[in-house]
């Protein structure tokens, strides 16, 4: 988590963690700051974003929820929204960006409803409309967490997979997940050390 003096300070932290200022960025700041005045002074709690796409970010950037300390979960249901919610009893704030509040800012319901004809002009446009509109196009509901995500990850023992030798959960079994047919790459893992000699393989 950055502490942040002015929304200029946070789109420039925003273009070196995140790569650009992107809309939903900028967006997701102000859905992350009405989550944190909804939630009082507590900095225990867990945060869930419905989209992979800026809004984890936004989380990161500006609450002690990152994706590595488990206090970020990301379900992707394509919803451009997110909740903040207390471990201990699963209660928390669910903020989205609301349809029938961007009437009066044409140029972010089109970005929402992927609308946008595209150029310079049109991304100063809405980047104007978001730093006006703020919270207003905002919606907020107190939500009420399933039990699975009210739960801190626990780490169990680890045994060495039978196929590949690395570590991994024993609970998944004498294969790791990879070698059970998960892998993501293909055909295999990389028959070659990565770099050999000091030459990479890349």
């Amino acid at each position: 988590m950055i502490s942040f003096t002015s929304f200029d300070d946070f789109i420039e932290e925003a273009r070196m963690f995140h790569g650009s200022a992107s809309p939903g960025l900028m967006i997701g700041a102000s859905m992350v700051e009405l989550a944190l005045h909804s939630m009082g002074r507590t900095k225990n709690y867990h945060a869930l974003c419905e989209t992979e796409r800026d809004l984890p970010d936004a989380v990161q950037l500006l609450t002690p929820c990152t994706t590595g300390n488990g206090r970020l979960h990301v379900l992707s249901l394509g919803r451009f929204a997110m909740t903040l919610f207390r471990l201990q009893n699963g209660k928390g704030v669910r903020i989205y960006l609301d349809l029938g509040k961007t009437a009066g800012w044409p140029h972010i319901r089109r970005w929402a409803l992927q609308n946008m004809e595209g150029g310079e002009k049109e991304q100063i446009r809405l980047e104007h409309e978001i730093r006006k509109a703020g919270i207003s196009i905002l919606s907020a509901t107190s939500v009420q967490m399933r039990t699975v995500f009210m739960h801190e990850a626990a780490l169990g023992p680890m045994s060495a997979c039978i196929s590949c030798g690395e570590p991994h959960p024993a609970s998944t079994g004498q294969l790791c997940r990879a070698c059970a047919g998960q892998s993501p790459y293909v055909p295999y893992l990389p028959a070659a050390p990565l770099f050999n000699s000091g030459r990479s393989s890349l």
